[in-house]
């Protein structure tokens, strides 16, 4: 496995893995209510992933049109090709997307955007997946204001400021996520700032979460392109 599960669990990591499975099928259903894709149309999955915690590549296990479907990771990914017979793999970054303008139906991406960098460097992300989505993107990210913050598993320290949380991430051996380069977490008002700078003539937007602890921990948007 690699270092992006290696969080913090106190125990309980089996409830922790069948927990982010959960999330990831809620996410997968909002997907599907939402744009009811047929069969026809292509879906491009920002975020696949070489892991293989339980969660990983939740997308790709649960839809069914598997030749509809491309997925995007920044490394080379060929288990996939074995794993998922007929999906188009690609290596890309999601803030630069190697693909022409409107070249798939939908676009879908979970907890990546926390990934990419800066809020400018976020807003590149969101401008890319507008630009090859023709018909809708959803886009999730762990909630800043949820008391445990997913990638470490560690709770309450992500509420100081980032120069603060990362410099004890890294104390306790979490330097993958001790900079901002690697996990810029956001708010529901965070994802609100980055979309106002859109022109939302463009598109409509509504907002969904999960709820863990009875507070939304991951947040989810849908974007539908007029």
């Amino acid at each position: 496995m690699s270092g992006y599960y290696h969080y913090f669990s106190f125990g309980l990591s089996t409830y922790i893995d069948s927990l982010l499975v959960r999330v990831r099928e809620e996410v997968f259903q909002v997907f599907m209510r939402s744009f009811k894709p047929g069969a026809e149309d292509s879906i491009l999955d920002i975020g696949a992933s070489a892991d293989d915690h339980r969660s990983s590549n939740h997308f790709e296990k649960r839809y069914a049109h598997t030749s509809s479907l491309c997925a995007l990771g920044i490394d080379h990914l060929p288990a996939l090709l074995t794993q998922f017979p007929g999906l188009r793999v690609v290596q890309g970054d999601a803030r630069a997307l190697p693909f022409e303008s409107e070249s798939f139906d939908f676009v879908h991406s979970h907890a990546v955007i926390e990934h990419v960098g800066s809020r400018p460097r976020q807003t590149m992300f969101i401008r890319e997946a507008l630009r090859v989505a023709r018909k809708g993107v959803l886009i999730t990210t762990p909630n800043r204001w949820h008391p445990v913050e997913t990638h470490t598993g560690i709770p309450l320290l992500h509420y100081f400021p980032k120069k603060v949380h990362h410099r004890i991430y890294h104390a306790l051996g979490k330097a993958m996520y001790a900079n901002e380069s690697t996990l810029n977490l956001l708010s529901s008002r965070n994802l609100s700032t980055l979309l106002a700078g859109f022109n939302t003539d463009d598109f409509t937007v509504s907002s969904h979460s999960v709820r863990w602890l009875g507070i939304p921990s991951n947040l989810i948007l849908v974007i539908r392109k007029r």
